[in-house]
């Protein structure tokens, strides 16, 4: 599936903006995060992870949501984009973004 990768951001409430999957290719389910943004797997409380809210570029607002598996996976990639472009990362191992998408990695089993 094509992904859009949005710029990573921690917003002020610690979630991280995962990169998601391009919005033609979200369901409506996985646009307001009844289901997986990446797999489809229907969510419930105890097996999202907030994928970080947006605005769509359609004008509607996306709330995604992820299950643990894909979440990680997520975070992954956006912690290997990140990290080398990063000047706080090269320098302070405190990066909110870092911590964050580690966090997420650790969680989900990666």
């Amino acid at each position: 599936m094509p992904e859009t990768i949005h710029p990573p951001a921690v917003r002020t409430d610690g979630v991280l903006q995962l990169p998601l999957p391009a919005l033609s290719q979200l369901s409506d389910r996985q646009r307001r995060g009844a289901d997986c943004a990446w797999c489809r797997t229907a969510l419930t409380t105890e097996t999202a992870v907030d994928a970080g809210e947006r605005p769509a570029v359609d004008g509607g607002q996306l709330f995604p949501r992820g299950c643990w598996v894909c979440a990680a996976r997520a975070a992954y990639r956006l912690l290997w984009e990140h990290c080398p472009a990063c000047d706080v990362c090269r320098t302070d191992p405190s990066c909110p973004t870092a911590v964050a998408a580690q966090r997420i990695m650790r969680q989900g089993g990666l």
